[in-house]
């Protein structure tokens, strides 16, 4: 298993970082929307803590290294927390209440954590013009985990995870 999850979280590192790199749409407030935080999301549904939070550091991380280091340390840390929020424990990624909040609290933990980080990094005025955008690509990301776990759970994505040996 531990094979299984080691490649899962490698290919979601993939994933998180191509999202963000290629896909990013500007939002018309200054920030981008981008389906980065919708897959941390989905990875920290899918597997157990420790490989989402690896998957989710490694991925937007190598983002920020290659087009913004300044943010790396605060992605490699902000990133991971994320995942906290959700459970891999049930049938499917939308079973229970917890993996339906829980991107709502990701959102707006992402938003005060980064807003922190421009409060650090720059000053408090850079981390009310940065506090819309972070906000926004935050329910963007809401949207999008929600349409990609609607079809990985129609396709029962973990009972095809699953292994005979589970």
């Amino acid at each position: 298993m531990k094979t299984k999850y080691l490649i899962l979280a490698a290919l979601f590192a993939a994933l998180i970082f191509i999202s963000i790199y290629f896909f990013s749409v500007p939002n018309g407030f200054g920030g981008v929307i981008h389906f980065g935080d919708a897959l941390i999301f989905i990875a920290a549904a899918l597997l157990p803590l420790p490989y989402a939070m690896a998957a989710a550091a490694i991925g937007a991380g190598l983002f920020n290294l290659a087009r913004v280091p300044i943010w790396f340390p605060f992605t490699i840390v902000i990133k991971p927390i994320l995942t906290l929020c959700f459970n891999s424990k049930s049938e499917w990624i939308l079973d229970g209440k917890r993996n339906i909040i829980a991107p709502f609290v990701a959102c707006a933990l992402n938003t005060i954590l980064y807003f922190g980080a421009n409060w650090l990094l720059f000053d408090q005025y850079a981390a009310m013009g940065a506090f819309v955008p972070l906000l926004i690509q935050g329910l963007g990301s809401i949207i999008f985990y929600f349409i990609i776990a609607f079809a990985l759970d129609k396709i029962g994505i973990k009972r095809l995870m699953k292994t005979k040996n589970q």
